[in-house]
């Protein structure tokens, strides 16, 4: 998990700014990146695999949540 809170301005203000119209579709990109690994774990069979999926998409996931939450702690600074 990111820690926004942990993140220098500069770090935060980069994650806000992939909210901004035009760079928004990063995030789509992401979600569906996100959608496309959750779809390969239904569907493995190997261990070794399903590790590696779930920490895609757990990293996947993270950095989401991060870009959301970086809309939070730019307003509280």
């Amino acid at each position: 998990m990111i820690n926004v809170n942990n993140l220098s301005s500069s770090e935060i203000t980069a994650l806000n700014r992939i909210r901004e119209p035009g760079i928004d579709q990063v995030l789509k990109v992401l979600q569906d990146q996100l959608d496309e690994t959750k779809q390969k774990l239904v569907y493995a069979n190997e261990m070794d695999v399903i590790h590696r999926l779930q920490g895609r998409a757990e990293a996947f996931e993270d950095l989401l949540k991060a870009i959301e939450e970086s809309q939070k702690v730019v307003r509280e600074r």
